[in-house]
């Protein structure tokens, strides 16, 4: 349901992009251009009036014009190009039973416009018995080179275990393996500010220990692999 709506916004912001707002460009015969609006041109075709797009009404000689053209105005970069990058979200990871929350931090470096690598530290509410804190490496490529785009990103790292159930009394307990690849699309909003929804697959491992009658340890070996989906806030 996630990937879908994602889709739907995707495919809804590109007619906005096919219908763009158009500008008048000189380009002078010395290599200089002026872009805006043309509001006024001499009845002797000698020269124009042109309002810039810092709203400067600029005469201009048309014998020192080289040609005049109507073109798209550029759409704002609001994509970050690179730098420090932050991905603070919420992960619904649905169960047979039970559907499990996660909240999760990844900070990191944007290296270029599409590849940026982070490092995660969340929490997982299994309380099956355990409770996980996930520390992982976390690696996102985007597909695009623009304010909407999706994405491919790998999780890998490691699970440690917070006892969920106090009624329980366990001999021993661990974490274990995170693995966590991932599929999304990030909107960028506003100048290196942005969300993102995104869908995956997710796979953790814990174990613990138990004494039961007649000091017998139980070792207990849990594997989760659920779906999981996100959503949350990017800078």
């Amino acid at each position: 349901m996630l990937v879908l709506v994602s889709l739907v916004l995707l495919i809804w912001a590109q007619p906005m992009e096919g219908q763009p707002k158009m500008e008048e460009v000189i380009y002078f015969k010395n290599g200089e251009i002026i872009r805006g609006e043309v509001i006024q041109r001499d009845e002797t075709q000698e020269s124009l009036l042109i309002k810039t797009v810092g709203r400067n009404v600029i005469l201009v000689l048309l014998d020192e014009v080289e040609s005049i053209k109507k073109e798209r105005i550029p759409s704002p970069q609001y994509y970050k190009a690179s730098g420090y990058m932050n991905r603070t979200g919420i992960e619904v990871l649905p169960g047979d039973d039970t559907t499990t929350l996660r909240l999760q931090v990844v900070n990191g470096y944007q290296f270029s416009s599409r590849f940026s690598v982070g490092i995660g530290l969340g929490f997982t509410r299994y309380n099956d018995p355990l409770n996980l804190i996930p520390f992982f490496l976390e690696a996102t490529y985007k597909f695009l080179e623009a304010n909407v785009s999706p994405y491919v990103s790998l999780g890998l790292g490691y699970n440690f275990s917070v006892l969920g159930d106090k009624s329980l009394e366990l001999e021993n307990h661990d974490g274990g393996f995170l693995i966590n690849p991932k599929f999304g699309v990030h909107f960028a909003t506003r100048h290196n500010f942005g969300w993102y929804l995104e869908a995956g697959y997710n796979v953790d491992h814990a174990r613990y220990e138990q004494e039961l009658w007649g000091n017998r340890i139980i070792e207990t070996d849990i594997t989760y692999k659920r779906l999981q989906f996100g959503v949350g806030l990017s800078f």
